[in-house]
Parts: C-alpha cells; sequence; structure tokens
C-alpha cells in the first residue's frame, strides 16, 4: 500500500468548495505549528494531520479534493499510517457531511467541542445591520461614524501593512498576552511576511487620520471569504471601531459575489463567544471529533 509522505505545510494552492475554516489552505499554513500540523499530497488529495494538545485536535481532518476519489481508499491509507504509529485511528474537525461520509466505511465514536463550530453569516446582513437582531450594531457603527471626522476604509497593501502591524501591536500591548494571545500575534506577522504566497487581503479603517482598526481575510472559496483578524485599540473600540470595520469590509463592492463571512471559531472562550454571537450569524458550522473503534 502506498505510503504517505508528510511534511509541514508550505503555500498550498487548492480550490475549495468548502465554509469550514480547517479547509482554508492559509489556516493550514497559519495554524501549522500552532497544532503541529503535518500534511500529505496523493493523487489530487490533500490529507491533514493535526498533533494538538488537545483531543479534539489531534487526529486526521477530512480529506480534500476538488475531484471525486474514493474516500475507502483515502481512509485505509489512513489506517495504516496510524498503525505504523501504533496509534488508533482517530479524526478531528469534521462537519456533519464528512461524518457521515466517514460512517460508510468505519464506526467512530463521535464527540462534539462547540468551541470548534465556525461561526457563518450573511455577507449582505453585515453590510446593512438591519433588522431588531442588529439593532445595537448599528447604534455602534453610527456612534462611530458621528464620534470621528475622515473616516475611510482602504485595502492592504505593502505600502501600508506596517500600519496593520502597527494596530495588532498596540492591540497585543493592551492585554495580558497568554500563549494563546502570543500564538495569535505570530499568526498575524506569518501572514504579513507571506501575504502574497498565501493570497492575503485585508483593509485598514481610519479616523481622524489615524489607523484605527483592521482586518486580514482571504478567499475560502466561491461562496466565503474567511476573516482570519480583527484588531483595534480600546481608544477606537469603545466608540464601535470592530462594527465600523466589518460593515465596510462587508459592503466591498469587490465582495458581493460571495454570499458567506466565516468569523471562524470561538475555541470555547465566553469572551468570544459572546463578541461572535452579537452578530448574529447565519448558523454555526459543527465539527466533530472521534477514534474509531471495532
Amino acid at each position: 500500500m502506498m505510503k504517505l509522505d508528510w511534511h509541514e505545510p508550505n503555500f498550498i494552492s487548492q480550490r475549495n468548495f468548502s465554509l469550514a475554516s480547517d479547509t482554508s489552505t492559509v489556516n493550514i499554513y497559519l495554524l501549522r505549528k500552532k497544532y503541529n500540523i503535518a500534511v500529505s499530497e496523493h493523487d489530487g488529495i490533500l490529507f491533514r494531520r493535526y498533533n494538538g494538545a488537545k483531543i479534539n485536535r489531534n487526529g486526521y481532518g477530512f480529506p480534500l479534493s476538488t475531484n471525486f476519489f474514493d474516500l475507502n481508499a483515502a481512509i485505509e491509507l489512513l489506517k495504516a499510517d496510524s498503525l505504523s504509529r501504533g496509534e488508533n485511528l482517530r479524526f478531528c474537525l469534521c462537519n456533519e457531511v464528512q461524518r457521515a461520509e466517514i460512517d460508510k466505511f468505519c464506526n467512530v465514536d463521535w464527540h462534539f467541542f462547540d468551541g470548534d463550530s465556525d461561526y457563518i453569516y450573511k455577507r449582505g446582513s453585515l453590510a446593512e445591520l438591519t433588522g431588531r437582531n442588529l439593532h445595537r450594531k448599528k447604534n455602534f457603527f453610527n456612534r462611530f461614524m458621528k464620534t470621528y471626522s475622515e473616516i475611510k476604509f482602504l485595502p492592504i497593501t505593502t505600502e501600508n501593512l506596517p500600519e496593520a502591524l502597527n494596530i495588532a501591536e498596540n492591540w497585543a500591548s493592551e492585554h495580558d498576552l497568554d500563549d494563546s494571545l502570543r500564538n495569535e500575534l505570530s499568526s498575524i506577522y506569518d501572514a504579513a511576511n507571506n501575504w502574497q504566497n498565501l493570497g492575503m487581503r485585508g483593509g485598514i479603517l481610519y479616523a481622524n487620520g489615524e489607523p484605527a482598526a483592521m482586518v486580514m481575510f482571504s478567499v475560502l472559496s466561491e461562496q466565503c471569504i474567511d476573516l482570519h483578524f480583527k484588531k483595534s485599540t480600546k481608544k477606537f473600540a469603545v466608540n464601535g471601531s470592530f462594527t465600523a470595520i466589518i460593515k465596510f469590509l462587508a459592503s466591498l463592492k469587490e465582495l458581493e459575489d460571495y454570499e458567506y463571512i466565516n468569523f471562524e471559531e470561538d475555541m470555547g472562550i465566553v469572551g468570544l463567544k459572546n463578541a461572535k454571537s452579537a452578530y448574529r450569524p447565519e448558523f454555526k458550522l459543527k465539527k466533530y471529533y472521534g477514534e474509531v473503534f471495532v
């Protein structure tokens, strides 16, 4: 049987049809160290192996391909690979459709951690901020627009990328950095240092002539963009800079063909959960992990 050749993720170029943030080739690269991700490419299939510290990020991701492939044969490759490591076959970050497909060929004791669920929003809803559910966010946006002058939203370029990083640095200086926040700041620099190779895009919100907030995102699929980073300093955040930059981003003419924006997971962090829930997601994309049993 063919043996999978694992290596650290590099700049992977693969078309994607998924809404799930874990299938983003940008995230596979940026999170390679945090979750000890290894990849292997075979017959047009991208295999992923996660070796994270927690069980929900430890195992194989669903094989990814833009073409039809024999899932049973792919699972057999993963079984052999796990056996060579002296481990039982485990899967992680599988959505409900992927879980059902895997269940056709093996028995998995599936578990669910809500912190792994992606928050998926309608781009149009975030652009308009209409309706009772988003009334408070609309008020935050209006406060921002009334509080400041010289407001503009510009795309991130190689010229103003240092300004985006400066916002991230100022954000970091206002927090007690634990390992999670340090990893995030490191990933922001990683994205900036490999901006073109990763196909990154983004924008900077200016107010009173100053950089107030920044976002970094990438195209996840033909339907969806993935919002990787969103940062602002407290000086502007108290008057609605986060809501403002999301509305400006969602309103970009160049993004009109994308139906959804993925805000990614909350990782079980209460503050993130509350912040993401406040924008009223269209739905949450659940993901499961589990071990194969006989």
